[in-house]
């Protein structure tokens, strides 16, 4: 192994390791990630990093998927929403690549309105898109699954991706069934993005996906896996007839578990970050605080259905602590000088140059 791949790797690791974190110590994100780390043969967010950084070139448009609606109030929740805006983010300075997001409807005008948080203008058009920097524009998706394949096939029409992120995004299982992780329907009230994931993968566009229970989009990568060791994941494991389980049956190329599906966001933007050696790409604590905030006062819901700046119940204090922790690892992974012992081990033919 070349000495700087070894950095990269063990780089991953620590990101890897601050998004799943678990402080509530329920176990699901580390159940999954196991099978997560098989299927993309190392670190989760450098590999899809890596991926993006070889994929996407500037001026691309990259569509980045976001928006669960939650049973209890019947609107979509914090977690992948700000996650999207942290990644448009991450994209424009990273790579110079042109973001737009894709919401259920009960979101698009928070994206309008929180878009600033994160130093973006929001625009009316792709058009307008390509010709001005540090933009975004979106479009919304119907709950109707005809209504939903219309407006995708349009989506990329005018868009022409280069690539498609999904974060916490509901997706149907594979009797076409969408749930909660825990196992509710909530079928009639979500968008089916499945529609656009499937016409974006019948054409080759390349596809990341963030998750967090296994129920998501893009997370039937590794279906077998979730189902066996997710509880409720599996057959019988919902509370509808359909007694599929949760379980999402969408696959994507590539595939990043964390404690909550912004955790992801956040190391894969620490990731380009490190990739690209600019620490601009990442977002830093204060912004983080920020877009939780007007997130909230823009209709985005935690998970108890409250508009308590939270994500999946976490409030700001502990996701600027991961933004920072995630920031501290990169600063000093690019500006380290390096060890004795890594020249040693380069002298003992362990690691090359």
């Amino acid at each position: 192994m070349k000495a700087k791949e070894y950095y990269r790797m063990n780089m991953g690791e620590n990101l890897d390791a601050l998004m799943n974190l678990d402080p509530s110590c329920l176990g699901i994100n580390r159940a999954i990630y196991p099978g997560a780390r098989d299927y993309e043969k190392g670190p989760l967010a450098m590999s899809c990093a890596q991926y993006l950084v070889d994929t996407v070139k500037p001026g691309d448009t990259v569509l980045i998927m976001c928006g669960f609606v939650l049973k209890n109030q019947k609107r979509a929740e914090m977690d992948g929403f700000t996650g999207a805006l942290v990644m448009a983010r991450a994209l424009s300075k990273g790579l110079g690549a042109k973001p737009v997001i894709i919401t259920p409807r009960e979101s698009e005008e928070a994206v309008k309105h929180c878009a600033y948080a994160v130093g973006m203008h929001y625009v009316e058009s792709v058009g307008l898109l390509r010709e001005r920097d540090f933009s975004v524009t979106g479009y919304s998706i119907s709950r109707d699954a005809r209504e939903a394949r219309a407006q995708a096939e349009q989506i990329l029409k005018e868009t022409n991706p280069g690539a498609v992120i999904t974060m916490e995004v509901a997706s149907a299982n594979e009797k076409g069934v969408y749930h909660m992780a825990v196992g509710w329907d909530v079928t009639e009230i979500e968008a089916k993005m499945d529609e656009l994931f499937f016409l974006a993968k019948e054409r080759g566009i390349p596809t990341c996906s963030i998750g967090d229970c296994g129920n998501e989009l893009g997370m039937g990568a590794i279906g077998p896996y979730i189902k066996e060791h997710v509880p409720g994941a599996g057959a019988g494991g919902c509370y509808c007839d359909c007694r599929e389980g949760a379980a999402s049956a969408t696959a994507a190329d590539h595939i990043i578990i964390a404690k909550t599906a912004d955790w992801g966001c956040y190391a894969l933007a620490a990731a380009l970050a490190y990739l690209l050696e600019n620490m601009r790409v990442m977002h830093d604590g204060e912004m983080q605080k920020e877009l939780m905030k007007a997130a909230s006062r823009n209709g985005l819901v935690t998970t108890d259905g409250s508009l308590t700046p939270a994500i999946d119940g976490y409030g700001i204090e502990i996701n600027v602590m991961i933004v920072e922790l995630m920031r501290a690892c990169v600063r000093e992974g690019l500006s380290s000088e390096e060890p004795l012992w890594v020249k040693k081990y380069v002298e003992a033919g362990i690691l090359t140059e």
